[in-house]
C-alpha cells in the first residue's frame, strides 16, 4: 500500500516559513549579497523589501489592516526627525556617497514603516515561543561560527570568505583591509557580520532573548566568549550593562557574573592581548585615553548649535554626539524622541514583553559609544525588537 505524504501549507505554516527565511537572511548571513554603483544590496534587505510588497498586496486585496496602537505611536515618533533631517539636507547640503544617503533613508524611513506599520500584525500572528526559540538558535549558531572563524583567521592568517553568502561579493578580500577588524596582529571576532562591532552590537540586542531561552551554561559561555572576542570595548560595556539591569536586585548573582567575566577577560588578555595586541596589554586597551579615536569626535564639538550648520556626511560611532554635531540641539531632541519612544511607551503601558525591552535599552546605551547605526543590519534588529516589545501572546 502506497503512502502519500501531504503537507498542508496553511497560513500558520506560511508565516513561520517566511519568518524562518527572514532569520536566516537577517541574522545568520546578513552581509551576503552584491553591490550596484557602490550601493550594497544584501539578500536580507532585499527580502525585507519583498515582504513589504507582499504585505502591501495582501492589504490592498483585503481592504482592511490592523495596526497595533503602540506600534502606530512608535512610528509617529519617528516622523519629526525624518522631516527635520530632510529639510536640513536641503538647506545645508550633503557631503558623502550616494550609498550613504540611501542608507540614511532606508534606516530612518523605510525600516520603521516596515516593522511598525506593515509587519507588526504579521509578527503578532506567529507563536512567540517559536520566534524566541528560533532567535536563540540563530544567536548560538552565529556565535559558534564566529568562534570557528576567529580561530581559523589566527591559524591561517586569512578569513574564510564565501562571496554572495558570508560576505558581499564586492567586499571579497576587504575584511582585513577596510573593515577595521585588526587589533594589532589579532583580528576581531566578526562571524558573518564582516565587522566585530556590528556583530557585537547586533548580538547584544538579541542576547536577552537567547539568555532567557537557554538553559545550557556551555551555550551561554560560548556566546559570551564570542562577544568578548569581538575585542570591542563597546560590546564589553554593553554586556556589563545588560547583566547590571537583570541582576540589579541580586547582588550575589551580579558579583558572580562580573567575577566570572573578569577572570575570562583576564585569561584572554594574558594569552592574546599581551603578546599580539597593539596596546600591549589588556589594561592598556581598556584605559586607552584615545578610546579608539572617539576622543577626536568629542574634541570636534565647537560650541552649542540650535539647528546645526554642518553639511551632513555620516553618523559616526558616538551616535548622540554625532547627531548633535550634524543637526544641532533640535535634531538631537527629535532623534531621541524617535529612538526612545518605544522605551517610554513600555514604561507607561502594560502587557508588553520585557525581554525585548532589555534589548532596546541595551542598544540605546551602547549608542553612547558605538551604535553602528547605519550599518546593515543594525537598525533592522532595533526596529524588530521594538516591534516585538509590544506583541504579547498568552502562553500556556
Amino acid at each position: 500500500m502506497n503512502t502519500i505524504l501531504r503537507f498542508k501549507l496553511n497560513n500558520t505554516n506560511l508565516r513561520e516559513i517566511l519568518f524562518l527565511i527572514g532569520i536566516f537572511l537577517l541574522v545568520i548571513i546578513p552581509k551576503g549579497g552584491f553591490k550596484i554603483a557602490g550601493i550594497p544590496l544584501t539578500w536580507s534587505y532585499l527580502y525585507l523589501g519583498l515582504l513589504f510588497f507582499l504585505a502591501i498586496f495582501i492589504i490592498l486585496n483585503k481592504y482592511r489592516f490592523h495596526i497595533n496602537s503602540k506600534h502606530y505611536m512608535c512610528y509617529l515618533a519617528t516622523l519629526p526627525f525624518v522631516f527635520y533631517f530632510s529639510i536640513h539636507l536641503l538647506i545645508f547640503g550633503y557631503e558623502g556617497t550616494f550609498g550613504n544617503l540611501i542608507a540614511l533613508y532606508v534606516s530612518f524611513v523605510f525600516l520603521p514603516f516596515l516593522f511598525f506599520i506593515v509587519l507588526g500584525s504579521f509578527l503578532a500572528k506567529i507563536d512567540s515561543n517559536y520566534i524566541e526559540k528560533l532567535l536563540s538558535k540563530a544567536v548560538f549558531l552565529i556565535s559558534v561560527y564566529g568562534l570557528l572563524l576567529f580561530v581559523y583567521k589566527q591559524v591561517t592568517g586569512s578569513f574564510l570568505e564565501i562571496p554572495y553568502f558570508t560576505v558581499n561579493a564586492s567586499d571579497l578580500g576587504e575584511l582585513a583591509r577596510s573593515k577595521f577588524n585588526q587589533r594589532g596582529s589579532v583580528s576581531k571576532l566578526i562571524s558573518t557580520y564582516n565587522n566585530g562591532n556590528i556583530f557585537g552590537v547586533c548580538t547584544l540586542m538579541l542576547f536577552p532573548v537567547f539568555y532567557k531561552n537557554t538553559t545550557s551554561k556551555i551555550k551561554i559561555f560560548l556566546v559570551i566568549l564570542a562577544l568578548i572576542l569581538t575585542l570591542s570595548r563597546t560590546v564589553w560595556i554593553g554586556l556589563l550593562f545588560y547583566f547590571l539591569i537583570i541582576y540589579r536586585n541580586e547582588l550575589l548573582k551580579l558579583t558572580k557574573v562580573y567575577l566570572a567575566g573578569g577572570l575570562l577577560l583576564f585569561f584572554i588578555g594574558s594569552i592574546i592581548m599581551t603578546r599580539y595586541f597593539q596596546y600591549g596589554s589588556l589594561e592598556g586597551f581598556i584605559l586607552d585615553s584615545n578610546f579608539g579615536g572617539r576622543i577626536l569626535q568629542i574634541r570636534e564639538v565647537n560650541g552649542i548649535s540650535l539647528f546645526g550648520s554642518k553639511v551632513y556626511d555620516a553618523i559616526e560611532e558616538i551616535v548622540y554626539l554625532s547627531i548633535f554635531k550634524q543637526f544641532g540641539i533640535v535634531g538631537l531632541v527629535l532623534f531621541c524622541i524617535s529612538f526612545f519612544a518605544p522605551a517610554y511607551l513600555f514604561l507607561q503601558t502594560k502587557n508588553n514583553t520585557y525581554v525585548y525591552f532589555l534589548g532596546i535599552i541595551t542598544y540605546l546605551f551602547v549608542c553612547l559609544s558605538d551604535g553602528c547605526m547605519l550599518l546593515i543590519p543594525t537598525l533592522a534588529f532595533f526596529y524588530f525588537i521594538c516591534t516585538m516589545t509590544f506583541i504579547r501572546q498568552d502562553r500556556a
